[in-house]
């Protein structure tokens, strides 16, 4: 049992999990495409799969997910992109003439759930796979029945430690902790990291985990970390974080809240006129079109980082992915980062079963292919993307960065890869396998 299940099993802390991922990596309000603009979807609704334009028939192939979209917080960002790609792919032809039967369990933000929801999936036979997934407190305690019942698992969005130290889950998106390291990474870079403050929640393996990176990769490099500052997540007091930042004397600020939290510690902020006073950055929890306009043009200049494509990019598969949501998914679909992942989580399973025999798709051929998925290329990540056999799983380690330019984010460093010295055993065997190009 890892340190986060153990942790997160404990009853006193369920409420303050609840209040502090109201909005967990996901949007932070924008749930329609007005903020990146409206795509002219009339003569195509792009192509997915085999992309012929004939609605697939022939028998189902069972692919579920497993989501936190209750208990006081709505994770679907991934799974809803996913389940739009599917019904793209079941209208171009499926899976060589197979539809794809797509479906995603809600855990309420429970434990026990998401322990029952894993293992229905695991005892139905028929359920080839998973794709799509996003759940908060699920990775912990859904892995080890994946594991005995050999069922894997491309998940969207990873938050927590558990859905990265996984021998059946591989997250698409980079994580909170690369989102970090990243962050203190480019502002070391540019020589704003000579003392860093940095915000987050107490939720155990997220806050915790993801400043022990930034630590860690500070001590590396001679960076000094003035404040780390874990508040309670069910009661933040902006004010009083403003203040501790304040009388830290940082030269940056890294907030690692969702965005809301992240929101309201920079309202505060304003308040007190520090918005040119330090170098204010956030994670990609923060990076959604919609941000710009909630903390006002007070913030030009705001800084966050970006696990995948800018969400508003002209390149294929992400005018793909929003094609896709126009035309199969609905407006209340989040245009945000992991929207992107459960789409390319999806894309990724996609391109794997039709390389198999349609004939001969069953859990045994369909893991043995998941497994052996490696340099997956795609315009949405900045690397190759790849599965492998192993303990731990995060492929997506190379990240960009964003800056807020006349109200809306816009590119500001390219595609970097991310320095966090916990890397070194998967650098290694991405190395020795071969695993991504």
């Amino acid at each position: 049992m890892t340190r986060y299940l153990r942790a997160a099993l404990a009853a006193a802390l369920a409420l303050a999990v609840v209040a502090a991922l109201s909005a967990c990596g996901g949007s932070s309000g924008n749930s329609s495409d007005s903020d990146v603009g409206k795509l002219d979807t009339s003569a195509s609704a792009g192509k997915c799969g085999m992309g012929n334009g004939k609605p697939a028939t022939g028998k189902a192939i069972k692919i579920r997910a497993l989501t936190t979209a209750s208990g006081g917080i709505d994770f679907s960002s991934a799974p809803r992109s996913a389940a739009a790609f599917f019904k793209c792919v079941n209208a171009n032809g499926g899976i060589n003439g197979r539809r794809i039967d797509y479906a995603y369990g809600d855990d309420a933000l429970n434990q026990q759930k998401a322990a029952q929801i894993a293992a229905k999936y695991a005892g139905d036979k028929s359920v080839v796979a998973l794709a799509g997934d996003a759940t908060f407190i699920g990775c912990g305690a859904a892995n080890p029945i994946y594991k005995k019942a050999d069922l894997y698992s491309i998940t969207g969005t990873g938050v927590p430690e558990s859905c990265f130290e996984s021998s059946n889950i591989a997250p698409v998106n980079a994580g909170p902790r690369m989102s970090a390291v990243a962050t203190v990474q480019y502002l070391n870079d540019q020589g704003k990291a000579s003392a860093v403050a940095q915000v987050s929640n107490k939720v155990p393996g997220v806050g915790d985990w993801l400043q022990a990176g930034v630590s860690q990769y500070a001590k590396d490099h001679d960076v000094k970390v003035v404040k780390s500052i874990l508040h309670d997540p069910a009661s933040i007091d902006a004010n009083s974080i403003v203040l501790d930042i304040k009388n830290a004397k940082p030269s940056a600020v890294i907030l690692q809240d969702p965005g809301p939290l992240s929101a309201a510690v920079l309202k505060a902020g304003a308040t007190q006129g520090l918005q040119k006073k330090f170098a204010w950055s956030c994670l990609t929890s923060c990076y959604d079109a919609s941000f710009p306009g909630q903390i006002g043009p007070q913030w030009e200049g705001f800084i966050a980082n970006a696990e995948l494509q800018l969400v508003d990019a002209k390149t294929p598969d992400n005018l793909l992915w929003r094609t896709v949501l126009q035309k199969y998914g609905s407006s209340k679909d989040p245009r945000d980062t992991f929207g992107q992942s459960g789409f390319l989580a999806a894309k990724i399973l996609t391109d794997t079963l039709l390389k198999l025999d349609s004939d001969n798709i069953t859990r045994e051929t369909v893991s043995k292919a998941i497994v052996g998925i490696k340099d997956y290329k795609s315009d949405i990540l900045c690397a190759p993307w790849y599965y492998g056999t192993a303990d731990q799983h995060n492929a997506n380690h190379t990240t960009r960065m964003a800056v807020v330019k006349s109200g809306k984010y816009t590119l500001l460093e390219g595609c970097k890869p991310v320095q966090d010295p916990a890397l070194a055993p998967i650098l290694a065997r991405e190395k020795s396998e071969g695993l991504a190009g």
